[in-house]
């Protein structure tokens, strides 16, 4: 591997780490103009022009701290789509972890590459471990496909929800196709 297509191994952390930051009882998963934020255990939505949403585990829904009422089969539509949002909220940071941590490994194997004479061991070891972390991206680009699913049952059945229906096929397709460019950069050469 030449060390100037380490640069693109040395990205794939930072792209990973859009997917979600972290302070205590606050995250934000981002995906384009979409953003999600997870406060307190719920779910937090925002839309242009709305007041602040907010989905709690058990289902409920509420806008403006006033609570939404639903029938039973619109709760269990909120719950997947709160479960859906915590499940890439917690594969982002994984994933971001594991980046970074991929990083790491890759600066070493280029010192030791080096330092051993084996240069030609430094781009497989580093595409292997790549190979992993955007194994996992991708993934939660998929996921992200999952919540929109969700998000779109939802919206057909309870109005108030609609302005918070954000996440488009573009977003889901945006993401995929940053993974592909960051596989593409790591295992062009």
């Amino acid at each position: 591997m030449k060390l100037h297509h380490l640069a693109g191994v040395l990205l794939l952390p930072a792209l990973l780490a859009g997917c979600g930051s972290s302070n205590h009882d606050f995250t934000t998963v981002r995906q384009g103009e979409v953003s999600i934020n997870f406060e307190d255990g719920a779910v937090l939505l925002h839309a242009n022009d709305q007041p602040k949403a907010k989905i709690a585990a058990n289902g409920g829904f509420s806008i403006a701290g006033k609570p939404v009422t639903l029938t039973e089969p619109q709760r269990e539509l909120f719950k997947q789509y709160y479960g859906d949002a915590v499940s890439i909220r917690d594969e982002g940071i994984a994933t971001g972890k594991a980046g970074a941590a991929m990083a790491g490994h890759a600066i070493g194997d280029v010192v030791s590459g080096l330092i051993h004479g084996n240069p030609d061991q430094i781009g497989p070891t580093i595409k292997a471990r790549a190979g992993k972390v955007t194994a996992q991206a991708t993934q939660i680009c998929l996921a992200f496909g999952d919540l929109r699913t969700a998000q779109d049952a939802i919206s057909s059945q309870v109005e108030a929800f609609r302005p918070y229906a954000t996440i488009t096929a573009d977003n889901v397709q945006d993401c995929l196709k940053e993974t592909s460019k960051a596989t593409d950069s790591i295992t062009a050469h």
